[in-house]
């Protein structure tokens, strides 16, 4: 059996729609799996173990990005065919059955993606493969708690800034000196973040990840106690890795995409996000300031590490 998944560009989509193609993997273990999708999140699937093949479509100019996709898929005959990205396009490939996932915007993306597939979606999960593995037990010191941290983020209106990172882990190394972070994100953002975040502190406290593989983020994320950053990829990452997150929100809903249960913590604005819907947003700006670090401290000091 060949099925076909045409899947979002976005980091944190792909990975929330994971439990889906889990829960069809599951069904069908035997089954081929191809991805159509974006060069960054084409990772989350690196090590699937039903993967047979990952078609790398970059977005262009004109929407001429879905001329691509048609072209590389036309000419194969589907078993099913997977649309996660909401769209026309399965119905011009040749194919036994569709799945197109259909929006809500009024309920968690987790739900809307059981509701419109008619399935209980199962938990978002990563596949790691074994030097990944070993690679992340052999840096993860079990006298030391590691906190993951990833002070960035693909729009500037929701990254909390990187001066307030620097606080908050001066305060926690300052009352536990047995804490590790581990610094997450693309190259790009470790030319931008990386000095800012460790001013004043100790290199011997940090792993940087900077740069690397979403999968390999994901091996030391299992082995990680506690996850601090913005809205984005990285906090559904640690989320699928089963990794206690603190979310930070802002101009982004909390409602979709936060995790807020007994194990997670979502730390908005004093402004809630129809307050953000009712004004114009400069891109240039965060709009996070109204989150302190001593409200993030606060937080901390109420998870259980060793649950």
């Amino acid at each position: 059996m060949k099925i076909l998944v045409i899947s979002s560009n976005l980091i944190g989509d792909t990975i929330l729609s994971t439990g889906v193609i889990e829960h069809f993997y599951n069904i069908y273990p035997s089954a081929k799996f191809t991805f159509l999708i974006g060069p960054k999140a084409s990772q989350v699937y690196q090590n699937f173990p039903g993967l047979e093949e990952i078609i790398i479509i970059k977005k262009r100019k004109y929407n001429l990005h879905w001329f691509d996709m048609y072209s590389k898929c036309k000419n194969k005959k589907w078993d099913k065919i997977i649309d996660l990205r909401s769209s026309l396009l399965s119905y011009f490939f040749k194919t036994k059955k569709r799945y197109i996932f259909k929006k809500n915007n009024f309920l968690h993306h987790l739900e809307q993606l059981s509701n419109s597939f008619k399935i209980k979606t199962n938990q978002p999960h990563i596949y790691t493969n074994q030097y990944e593995e070993e690679k992340a037990n052999q840096n993860i010191d079990k006298d030391f708690k590691y906190i993951v941290i990833f002070p960035g983020g693909n729009w500037n209106p929701k990254i909390w800034s990187v001066h307030n990172f620097n606080k908050l882990l001066i305060r926690i190394i300052k009352n536990n000196k047995k804490i590790k972070f581990i610094i997450v994100g693309s190259i790009n953002e470790k030319a931008k973040y990386i000095k800012k975040i460790q001013k004043n502190i100790s290199k011997e406290h940090f792993i940087d990840l900077m740069g690397e593989s979403l999968t390999l983020t994901s091996a030391y994320m299992k082995k990680s106690n506690l996850f601090i950053g913005n809205d984005s990829g990285l906090m559904h990452l640690a989320a699928a890795s089963n990794l206690t997150t603190i979310g930070l929100f802002g101009p982004t809903n909390d409602k979709i995409y936060g995790y807020s249960d007994h194990k997670n913590i979502v730390i908005r604005t004093k402004e809630s996000y129809k307050y953000f819907q009712s004004i114009k947003i400069n891109s240039n700006n965060s709009y996070m300031e109204s989150i302190t670090p001593e409200e993030v401290y606060g937080k901390i000091q109420k998870i259980n590490f060793d649950e």
